[in-house]
């Protein structure tokens, strides 16, 4: 006798995409003009500008944003002037330039690598109306 097997038809029930669960307040766009991310990066300017890094970094920031935001202000001679600054040989077009310097920023302790240096002289006096100002920065949030 011949085995008449026929193949079984599986059901296969299509499922919805899973929908994004997204916090109301999360959602709420502020109509001031703005996004997000630049004020992000005018408080992160300005507390590195009250906590002096731009005499510490040799990057002038601790930000890989508020870096390529200068960077793309910046003509193939200032970014030369960059990269000697940084200790990188200054060769190539606009692109490459930003590249390496973007690879070395990510690299450099205390600029885009972050590191533990420990205990360490503050930058501020702690008394002083900049360390209030600093404070009142960081306790906001970015």
């Amino acid at each position: 006798m011949p085995n008449k097997k026929t193949p079984k038809k599986r059901a296969t029930a299509k499922r919805a995409p899973a929908k994004k669960k997204t916090n109301k307040l999360e959602a709420l766009n502020v109509a001031d003009g703005k996004r997000a991310e630049e004020t992000d990066l005018e408080k992160i300017k300005d507390l590195e500008e009250l906590l002096g890094v731009k005499q510490s970094n040799p990057f002038r920031t601790t930000s890989e944003g508020v870096l390529k935001e200068r960077m793309d202000g910046m003509t193939l001679a200032d970014l030369q002037g960059l990269a000697i600054q940084v200790g990188i040989l200054p060769s190539g077009n606009k692109l490459n330039l930003k590249t390496k310097i973007n690879k070395a920023f990510k690299s450099h302790a205390g600029a885009g690598a972050g590191y533990n240096i420990g205990w360490q002289r503050p930058l501020v006096d702690p008394s002083s109306a900049a360390a209030a100002e600093i404070l009142k920065i960081s306790r906001e949030g970015f």
